[in-house]
Parts: C-alpha cells; sequence; structure tokens
C-alpha cells in the first residue's frame, strides 16, 4: 500500500460524492480501489483516481449514463470520439425538440 492511499469516505469527500456511490462503481468494476484490504475489507484509493472519477463525472455531464461510459471503457480513443460525438449530436437533437 503507497503513502497516498485514501481511505474511501476521505477519497469520497474529495470527489463530492457518497461512499455508496464508490461500492458501486466497484461492484459494476467502472472504479475500482486500488486496494482493498483482505481482513476488513475497507476499500483504499490513490489519489491518481481523482482524475478517473472526474472523467466519469465528464461523461455524465454530457449524458452518457453509467452503463455507457462503462461500455466505452477499453474502446480505441477514436471510438470514443465518436461516440462523445454522436452523445453531442443527440444531446442537441432533443435540446432543439424542447424549444419548440
Amino acid at each position: 500500500m503507497g503513502y497516498s492511499m485514501l481511505k474511501i469516505k476521505e477519497f469520497a469527500q474529495l470527489c463530492g460524492c457518497s461512499i455508496y456511490t464508490l461500492r458501486y462503481y466497484d461492484e459494476i468494476d467502472v472504479l475500482k480501489p486500488a486496494y482493498v484490504d483482505a481482513k476488513s475489507g475497507y476499500r483504499f484509493y490513490e489519489e491518481e483516481q481523482i482524475k478517473e472519477f472526474n472523467q466519469i463525472k465528464r461523461f455524465q455531464e454530457i449524458g452518457f449514463s453509467i452503463g455507457e461510459f462503462k461500455a466505452l471503457q477499453g474502446k480505441e480513443e477514436e471510438d470514443i470520439l465518436r461516440e462523445i460525438q454522436s452523445k453531442i449530436e443527440h444531446m442537441k437533437k432533443m435540446h432543439i425538440r424542447q424549444m419548440n
């Protein structure tokens, strides 16, 4: 375990989310803790994982569900960019429909 490990509560506070959100992300393999203590089951995160959490939030802000984000994990960058562009176009169409 490295020096920059954070308990789940500390990590949640830094990310502005609940520990339940982090547990859910772990359960569905979207954001896994860097270390889980075998005896206690406590989850620990590295400070660098805040970037990963923020990426998830950015995708949600442009309309991606957690399931959609998970489906993008591991894909090539150009495929991800294509999906982002498609999502933006869809959101624009939805906005135009709502305005009419």
